[in-house]
């Protein structure tokens, strides 16, 4: 007759090599999913904009997807305010079902920002393919810099001890000069 304990062990080896055996299958099999190369991206935009201005940044998207025909590809740019660390625009374009060689632009509109500054922004590109096992399965991230406003000239932060000094030292100066000629006329 077996014990509990006996029994109880047997069970926990058994369940254990199932655990196992179901690993190693789940491992092996194939994993079919679409790859795509990105062969460029390139953005336009404006490099110089006013405050409160709407801009168009055009990014155009070239490269190539293993596809048989049945899944369904797109690109989308998202167009993200560094400064803000937030999406401000997002847009799809349809590649189709054959996306073996592709070429699209996908336009993105903003408002710049309300002040004078260096406005960074970033374009991240995603390829979907509907329908597929992976989803979004690719990223790629561009990077675009706007002149909002005019540059900004630096400021000098100067104390006003220096500026009453500097004053002060430039009027004796004056005064001194008057006397010399003065003396020298005479």
């Amino acid at each position: 007759m077996i014990g509990l304990a006996e029994l109880f062990t047997k069970l926990a080896l058994s369940t254990s090599l199932m655990i196992g055996i179901l690993l190693v299958l789940v491992s092996n099999s194939p994993v079919s999913s679409s790859l795509c190369q990105l062969i460029s991206v390139t953005s336009t935009y404006p490099h110089e904009a006013t405050s409160n201005q709407q801009i168009q940044v055009s990014t155009t998207i070239a490269g190539s997807c293993v596809s048989d025909g049945e899944d369904y590809f797109s690109v989308r740019a998202d167009l993200v305010d560094k400064l803000a660390n937030s999406t401000i625009s997002s847009n799809s374009v349809p590649i189709g079902y054959n996306a073996r060689n592709f070429s699209v632009t996908v336009e993105n509109i903003a408002v710049t920002p309300p002040l004078n500054v260096t406005w960074p922004l970033e374009i991240d590109v995603y390829v979907t393919e509907a329908g597929g096992v992976m989803g979004k399965y690719l990223l790629t991230v561009d990077n675009a810099t706007i002149q909002v406003g005019t540059t900004p000239m630096p400021e000098f932060h100067v104390a006003p001890n220096l500026v009453i000094s500097i004053t002060l030292l430039a009027t004796l100066l004056a005064i001194r000069r008057e006397r010399l000629e003065s003396v020298k006329n005479h």
